[in-house]
C-alpha cells in the first residue's frame, strides 16, 4: 500500500515537472547556459582580440584609406564608417558562436544537453545571449576608439535606444543564422572555414563602406535593399541625429523576419541532432 502511494506521489511530481517545462523552464535554462558560455568566453584570450583589436584595426584601416576619397563626395567618413564596423563586430560574434557550438557538438556536450531535462530552446538562446554580451561590450569599445577619430553620436536618448535595439536584434539574428551552420557541419575546422562565405558578400556588397551610387548600376538594387545596407542606413540616421522611422521599421522587419525563420530552423536541427 505504501509502495503504491509512493509511486503515485512520484508520478504526480513528474507530471508537475513536465508542466513546468514551458516558458519559465526555458528562461531559467537559457540563463544557466548563458552563464556557462560567458565563463568559456572569459577564459579564451582570443576574445580580447576579437572585441578590442579587430574593430580598431578595421576602423583605422578603412578610415585612413577612404577619408579623402569620401570627403570629395561630401561625406564625413568616420560618421559613415562606424555603423558598418559595428555590424562587422556583430558578424564576428556570430562566427565565434558557431565555432563554440561546433566544439560542443564535437566533444559530446550537445548530446548531454539533449538527454538532460532542459528546454530545447535553452541551448540556442543561451548561446545567443552570451555572445550578445560580447557584442555589446565590443560596441562600447568601438565607440570609445571612434571618438578619438572624431566620431560623435548626435542623436538623443531615443536615438540611443533605437541604435542599441537594432544592434541587439542584428546580433541575435546573426548568431542564430550561424548556429544553423554549426548544427549542419558540426566540425569546428570546417565551420571556421565556411563561416566567411555569408559574411563577405553581405558586408562588401553593401553600402556600409561606400555609397550605393559607387557600385555598378546592375548591382545597385541588391546593394540598396539587402538587410546589411538597410540596417547600416538606419544606424547611420540614428547616430547622425536625423533618425528615419521608415528605415528603422524596414531594418527591424528584415531582422525579425530572419530571426523567426532562422530560430525555428535552428531549434529543429538541434532536436534532430544525433
Amino acid at each position: 500500500m505504501n509502495l503504491d502511494s509512493d509511486i503515485d506521489f512520484l508520478a504526480q511530481r513528474m507530471i508537475a515537472q513536465r508542466q513546468e517545462s514551458g516558458w519559465r523552464r526555458a528562461v531559467v535554462d537559457s540563463w544557466l547556459i548563458t552563464g556557462r558560455n560567458l565563463i568559456r568566453l572569459k577564459r579564451n584570450p582570443i576574445v580580447i582580440v576579437a572585441i578590442a583589436i579587430f574593430p580598431t584595426v578595421f576602423l583605422a584601416g578603412f578610415w585612413i584609406i577612404g577619408q579623402k576619397l569620401m570627403a570629395r563626395q561630401g561625406i564625413d567618413y568616420i560618421q559613415y564608417l562606424v555603423p558598418i564596423i559595428n555590424i562587422q563586430v556583430l558578424f564576428f560574434a556570430g562566427l565565434g558562436s558557431s565555432i563554440m557550438l561546433a566544439k560542443d557538438i564535437e566533444t559530446g556536450m550537445m548530446n548531454r544537453c539533449r538527454v538532460m531535462p532542459i528546454s530545447r530552446v535553452a541551448v540556442v538562446a543561451g548561446l545567443v545571449m552570451a555572445y550578445m554580451v560580447r557584442a555589446l561590450i565590443a560596441t562600447v569599445i568601438l565607440f570609445c576608439v571612434a571618438y578619438g577619430f572624431g566620431f560623435r553620436f548626435y542623436g538623443g536618448l531615443f536615438a540611443w535606444i533605437g541604435y542599441f535595439t537594432l544592434i541587439i536584434t542584428f546580433t541575435a539574428t546573426c548568431i542564430t543564422g550561424y548556429t544553423i551552420l554549426a548544427l549542419k557541419l558540426r566540425d569546428p575546422t570546417l565551420v571556421d572555414a565556411v563561416s566567411i562565405i555569408p559574411y563577405t558578400p553581405l558586408l562588401l556588397l553593401s553600402n556600409g563602406f561606400s555609397p550605393t551610387e559607387n557600385f555598378p548600376s546592375w548591382l545597385q538594387p541588391f546593394v540598396r535593399y539587402q538587410p546589411v545596407s538597410i540596417t547600416s542606413d538606419a544606424l547611420r540616421s540614428l547616430l547622425n541625429g536625423d533618425a528615419s522611422l521608415a528605415l528603422f521599421i524596414a531594418s527591424m522587419a528584415w531582422l525579425l523576419g530572419l530571426l523567426i525563420v532562422l530560430g525555428a530552423w535552428s531549434v529543429r536541427l538541434y532536436k534532430r541532432l544525433s
